[in-house]
């Protein structure tokens, strides 16, 4: 009797993992943060210098592949079905620098480990926010840093941009996002350098 209970025991248990195996998992979409602006990018005149872009780095919270929301209260919300293709440190610094290096074309951007055997000037990005809340608005701020070759503070600032979805969508939300970290964070961060290179 023992053993035709543990039978059925087992048997009830294993139609209920294949159940859930069977369960269909909605599909997920992955999305890429793009520079729809780089090919209209106005070049800035500056001296010739070297500087080496280090990865951007992100908040914790921000560092999986799920796109978060944030609420006004500070509840994150992950996203199981919308996610980052790559995640977003790679992803900035990779896309920053092809900004950095169309904005100045007259200073040579080092990413990575492809470094010159002399010492270059280092620039610093930290990311403290990257997110929509829940009413409709995107949330970008941080720091850089820009620093000499010979290791002193050139010039730093902090950055915080907030903008307005046009429209719902977690398409919207990655479009709104890539736009004002190129056009409202790298930007300002290009006209920066550009000026303290011609001092």
């Amino acid at each position: 009797m023992k053993i035709m209970t543990w039978r059925i025991l087992w048997v009830a248990g294993l139609s209920s993992v294949l159940g859930g195996c069977a369960t269909p998992v909605p599909p997920s979409n992955e999305y890429l943060l793009m520079d729809d602006g780089l090919s209209r990018v106005q070049a800035q005149p500056s001296n010739s210098a070297s500087v080496q872009l280090m990865p951007i780095v992100v908040a914790n919270y921000l560092a999986g592949n799920e796109i978060v929301l944030v609420s006004k209260q500070g509840e994150v919300h992950r996203s199981q079905n919308n996610l980052w293709a790559e995640t977003l440190s790679p992803q900035l610094t990779r896309l920053t620098q092809q900004r950095l290096e169309k904005t100045l074309p007259n200073v040579t951007w080092f990413g990575g480990q492809h470094l010159p055997s002399y010492a270059i000037a280092l620039l610093n990005i930290e990311v403290d926010d990257f997110y929509a809340d829940l009413d409709g608005m995107i949330y970008i701020s941080g720091r850089w840093q820009l620093i000499s070759a010979t290791g002193e503070l050139s010039v730093s600032d902090t950055f915080y941009v907030n903008s307005a979805l046009q429209s719902d969508g977690y398409s919207t939300m990655v479009q709104t996002l890539s736009a004002s970290w190129f056009n409202q964070v790298i930007d300002p961060i290009a006209n920066n350098i550009a000026k303290t290179f011609k001092k």
